[in-house]
Order: structure tokens, then C-alpha cells, then sequence
């Protein structure tokens, strides 16, 4: 392993292990800091299952960006009338309304979870838009 390789891949794990979690990608891929994305049940996309959306609490961030953390959650959904439907937080928390919004959802349908980050500088950091399909 070359030395500025190294000495990214610790300086990024000094940075971000006492807040987030240091994943492969950002020590492999992302620059020190690199941008954050967002995880749920450890997926950052894909299949839900009620299991794996009633254990989870919050969104997660990972990546490397020191002090990121998300002060916008919203999950949208399109409605029976094919019209977009969302609900806001203001953290990473997952509310019961908004719990209660995807685990009413038929199985099968697709939802997205924005966020909006900031890293302890104040400075807003562009996250990709996560999609899920809800299992049930």
C-alpha cells in the first residue's frame, strides 16, 4: 500500500470513526472529504422488509465528511392518484408518522428518502436521493 493511500485511509478513519462509520468505499474510493450518502438498515437502496424497517431508528451517514449530519429527512411516495406525498423531520430520526407512512405502503411500492447535511462548518453537502422498494 503506497504512503498517501495509507495516511488518507487513517486520517479519514481518525475523523469520522467517533461520529459515523468508516465504510469500504470511503476509505477505498472517496477523497478525505469525500461526499456522504445515506444508508437504511445498512442498504443504501434496494428491498425493505417490515424486519429490517421496524429495527431501524434513524438514517444513517456514511463517508468521510468530519461532523456531517442530516438536518432535513423527507420520505416520498406517490399516492393512489399517482401525486407525490411526503413527510419531513428535521434530523436523522425516524418519526412514527413517518414509520407509520411507508409501513402502511403496499408491498411493491417504490419510496425515496432525501436529506439535507451539514458538516460541523455549516457548509451544505450534496447527498444523493436513496430508493427503496417496500417489501412488507
Amino acid at each position: 500500500m503506497n504512503k498517501p493511500f495509507l495516511l488518507a485511509a487513517l486520517i479519514c478513519a481518525h475523523f469520522v470513526a467517533p461520529i459515523h462509520t468508516v465504510d469500504a468505499a470511503c476509505v477505498l474510493a472517496a477523497p478525505i472529504g469525500g461526499p456522504p450518502s445515506i444508508r437504511i438498515a445498512g442498504k443504501a437502496g434496494g428491498e425493505i422488509t417490515a424486519a429490517q424497517w421496524s429495527s431501524t431508528k434513524a438514517v444513517d451517514l456514511v463517508g468521510c465528511v468530519p461532523g456531517a449530519r442530516i438536518i432535513s429527512l423527507t420520505f416520498c411516495i406517490k399516492d393512489c392518484k399517482g401525486k407525490d406525498a411526503m413527510i419531513n423531520g428535521k434530523d436523522a430520526s425516524i418519526s412514527s408518522a413517518m414509520r407509520q407512512m411507508i409501513g402502511n405502503l403496499p408491498s411493491g411500492t417504490p419510496f425515496t428518502v432525501k436529506v439535507m447535511v451539514r458538516d460541523e462548518k455549516e457548509k451544505v453537502w450534496e447527498v444523493p436521493d436513496a430508493r427503496f422498494l417496500w417489501k412488507g
